[in-house]
């Protein structure tokens, strides 16, 4: 896992650049309309286009094949893949559990309608939050938010399933709860 972030930080810092991100694009829409790349069409003085080109080749998104410049988006889908793999809740729950159907990007994007997931999501949502002290629930919140954008859903979830006690309105605490995410 720490290769493909340090990949993807990497590929993250070459597309930080306007005028990196400008080459690449120009570079792509070439390669899709299957015309030739004619380095000094591409609107850059040619000191800026070595230094710029230099870095993405490193970052892995230029290559040359054949003697042409190729732009490889496919670095961007492995970043993509490497950040939601580095998601709280993506870590809680398997890559071939059956709850990965109901994250998008690594969060609930919709709950299940089953009870036995239901419960499965909810146990992987009390990896979330610390069980060793009460919380509030602003911190309950803060928690969650990792999982996805209904927190106070997801809260009452934890709370309707007993996989969190709350106290009053303000103290909430993890009811001991079995580590196993898989329905």
């Amino acid at each position: 896992m720490s290769a493909k972030l340090t990949a993807a930080a990497a590929a993250l810092q070459a597309l930080s650049s306007p005028t990196r991100l400008a080459i690449l694009a120009a570079v792509a829409d070439l390669n899709r309309q299957r015309k030739p790349v004619v380095l000094g069409e591409l609107g850059f003085d040619m000191r800026t286009l070595t230094k710029e080109m230099g870095r993405l080749t490193e970052a892995g998104l230029l290559t040359r094949s054949r003697g042409q410049l190729i732009a490889d988006l496919t670095p961007l889908s492995a970043l993509a893949e490497a950040v939601v793999e580095a998601t709280a809740l993506a870590r809680a729950i398997p890559p071939a559990s059956p709850l990965r159907r109901f994250l998008v990007h690594g969060r609930i994007e919709t709950l299940p309608k089953k009870p036995a997931d239901l419960e499965a999501l909810a146990a992987a949502l009390c990896t979330l939050l610390p069980n060793d002290r009460t919380l509030t629930e602003a911190e309950v919140n803060d928690c969650l938010a990792q999982a996805g954008d209904d927190v106070a859903g997801l809260r009452r979830l934890l709370v309707d399933l007993h996989f969190v006690r709350r106290n009053g309105s303000a103290e909430y605490r993890v009811i001991e709860a079995p580590i196993d995410v898989t329905p």
